[in-house]
C-alpha cells in the first residue's frame, strides 16, 4: 500500500487538531483525553483523515507519514542528533513510510521480504525508535523522509 501525498479534501480545524496529535506520536486513548472526546469519536477522526488523505486501511505510522508529507501538522523537532545510519537502512525507512506489507517494503527496499523484520527491528534499535510511527516522526525531523529537499544522509565513514 502507498499514500498519496495530498488530501483530497481539506481537513477542518477539529481534523487538523487530532492530525497533530497523531502526527506527536499520541495514542487514541490519550488524544481522546487531550480535546475531551470520546475515544469512539477520536476513531471516527481517524476513519475521515485515512479517507481525506487517501490512505484507508493503513496502519498508524501510514498515517503519520501522510499527515506530515501533506503538511497537515507541523513538522517535529529534532530532539537530538541524527544517528548514523547506512543507505541500506534509509531505504528501508523511506520504504516503511510508504508501504504496509512486507513483499511491498523488501522490494522498495530492495531487501528480501523475508529480512524486512528482523531489519526492521536493527533500524528502529538504531534510531533509537519505540515503534514504527515513532520512526516516521524521526524520519521527518530528520528530513530522511522529506522527498523535496532529503537531508544529506549520515553514513558511517561518509566523511572520508
Amino acid at each position: 500500500m502507498t499514500t498519496t501525498l495530498f488530501p483530497t479534501t481539506p481537513l477542518t480545524r477539529a481534523e487538523k487538531d487530532v492530525a497533530a496529535l497523531v502526527a506527536a506520536g499520541l495514542g487514541l486513548h490519550t488524544i481522546a483525553a487531550r480535546r475531551c472526546l470520546a475515544p469512539s469519536t477520536v476513531k471516527k477522526y481517524l476513519h475521515v483523515l485515512r479517507s481525506k488523505l487517501n490512505c484507508t486501511g493503513a496502519p498508524q505510522h501510514l498515517l503519520v507519514h501522510a499527515i506530515l508529507s501533506a503538511g497537515q501538522a507541523p513538522m517535529p523537532a529534532a530532539l537530538r542528533p541524527a544517528p548514523d545510519v547506512s543507505p541500506e537502512q534509509v531505504r528501508l525507512w523511506r520504504a516503511l513510510a510508504v508501504h504496509r506489507l512486507a513483499p511491498d517494503v523488501g522490494q522498495a527496499a530492495g531487501i528480501a521480504p523475508y529480512s524486512v523484520k528482523k531489519r526492521t527491528a536493527h533500524l528502529l534499535a538504531a534510531v533509537g525508535a519505540t515503534d514504527l510511527s515513532h520512526l516516521v516522526i524521526l524520519g521527518h525531523a530528520w528530513g530522511q523522509l522529506t522527498e523535496a529537499n532529503p537531508a544529506p544522509l549520515h553514513v558511517p565513514g561518509g566523511d572520508r
